[in-house]
């Protein structure tokens, strides 16, 4: 049952981006009267961190184009109190209280609530090596990030830039780095980049990367770094298998993943699973009947293996934010879970993924199979005509797809679309294979890859006798 207009309840949100916002706006809908406040512990709210590489290399000229929504249209149209640079430090669910510090202040100020929904999406991952604090060391995560690096980019032009991490946050920064005319380095600690597909679709991307001129040191770590007496990072040293090496760098930028955010909810009777995430109910309702939790700083189930994971993808924010505010304000909504689908775009490459990888599979012991195959983009008469290739992740006893993975310049992100609906729907190889996909010279072939894949699948299939 939804709230009644006479109920008054102190419904308090953290975190101010798309989980959060989401979750208020829901929230609001459904409980006209409620007092709604959204504490954020940065300066900006509702903006797209997906976009912060394109702000860097000037695709996105104007920093203003990145926010979804103003303040104004929050406090003055939804009701719903914004409070800024308020970071929370400490969570008292039995007497529903939340502690926040304000930016630049050691005081500690308490907020009470009735109901509370955790949205306070993820931070970067601590290296735990010492001189990373710098005028020229940047993390990419929000706005306040993006400014800082533009504004050190445009006050010193640097020649040279060290990217610690490969994966897709850190390749994109490469390439806005590189777009504006500075050299970049990446260093890697896996054998390559994107390291969460399958490296029939990473070495192409790879590649790729190489010929833009990013200088790639794979099965590298970080030691440390030298600093002159500015505490400006003049250059660090990485140690591979065979030898460890100074590399020269006049900016540095730290791409090595996230953990939830979720350090203020130690001490209380909230569970935490991989990578810090909080667990939930798919009701998204945490141990506390009155606390739920949304976005990046929750685990959600993965529908391939039917296990709760982190998958922090902006889909998975929005819908989960909803559901929390309705959830909290009587509903009864189920977020059904995630198949992980993402895309990314290289140097003009689309990347993109959904499911499971192989490792994985097998980890959760599916009698997985791999089947990858390359096919044209569209028909050979239209100019422009590319290779997409593409790698499935198979179980060989009930035929159903496990994961998809996809590289191409054109046709990419939204076939893999196809791929995870497939997966959501527990689709076969043989039902993906009969599946009638739109075809024009253009666009396609006749079989589109889709089909193609699927139908090399079925032949790979019958070879195969466990």
């Amino acid at each position: 049952m939804y709230f009644s207009n006479s109920e008054k309840e102190k419904i308090i949100v953290i975190g101010g981006n798309v989980s959060g916002l989401a979750a208020a706006s829901q929230a609001r809908r459904n409980a006209s009267n409620a007092h709604i406040t959204v504490l954020e512990s940065g300066e900006y709210i509702s903006y797209g961190t997906c976009a912060l590489p394109y702000f860097i290399s000037g695709i996105v000229n104007d920093f203003n184009k990145m926010f979804a929504y103003s303040i104004d249209f929050f406090e003055k149209e939804r009701r719903i109190q914004i409070l800024l640079e308020n970071k929370v430090v400490g969570l008292n669910p039995q007497k529903r209280q939340i502690f926040t510090q304000t930016v630049g202040s050691n005081e500690l100020k308490m907020i009470g609530y009735d109901k509370l929904v955790i949205c306070s999406g993820s931070i970067p991952i601590d290296l735990q090596v010492s001189g990373l604090k710098a005028e020229n060391s940047f993390y990419l995560r929000n706005i306040k990030n993006a400014l800082d690096i533009k504004n050190y980019i445009n006050n010193n032009n640097p020649k040279t830039a060290t990217v610690i991490g490969g994966g897709s946050i850190g390749i994109l920064a490469a390439e806005a780095l590189s777009k504006i005319g500075i050299k970049v380095t990446v260093i890697e600690k896996d054998q390559n980049i994107f390291n969460d597909f399958e490296n029939e679709i990473s070495s192409i991307l790879y590649k790729m990367v190489v010929l833009e001129g990013i200088e790639i040191l794979n099965n590298s770590s970080l030691l440390c770094v030298s600093k002159n007496d500015n505490n400006v990072i003049k250059s660090i040293s990485i140690k591979n298998k065979e030898k460890t090496e100074n590399v020269v760098t006049d900016l540095v930028m730290l791409c090595t993943g996230i953990n939830a955010n979720t350090d203020f909810v130690k001490g209380t009777s909230i569970e935490l699973g991989k990578n810090k995430a909080i667990k939930t109910t798919q009701k998204l309702q945490t141990a506390y009947s009155n606390i739920f939790a949304a976005g990046d700083c929750c685990c959600v189930k993965n529908i391939v293996t039917g296990k709760y994971d982190f998958i922090p993808t902006a889909n998975n924010a929005a819908k989960t934010g909803r559901i929390a505010g309705e959830n909290i304000t009587g509903g009864n909504y189920v977020f059904p879970g995630s198949v992980g689908t993402k895309s990314d775009k290289v140097f003009g490459l689309e990347i993109a993924k959904t499911g499971i990888s192989l490792k994985d599979a097998m980890d959760m012991q599916f009698n997985a199979v791999k089947i990858t195959g390359s096919y044209d983009s569209h028909a050979k008469a239209i100019p422009g005509i590319d290779a997409i290739t593409v790698t499935l992740i198979v179980d060989f006893r009930s035929r159903k797809i496990l994961g998809a993975q996809m590289i191409g310049k054109e046709g990419v992100a939204k076939r893999i679309d196809t791929f995870a609906t497939a997966i959501t729907a527990n689709m076969t190889i043989d039902d993906v294979y009969m599946l009638d996909l739109s075809y024009s010279p253009g666009t396609s072939t006749v079989w589109d890859p889709v089909n193609k894949i699927c139908g090399k699948a079925i032949l790979e299939l019958s070879k195969i006798r466990f």
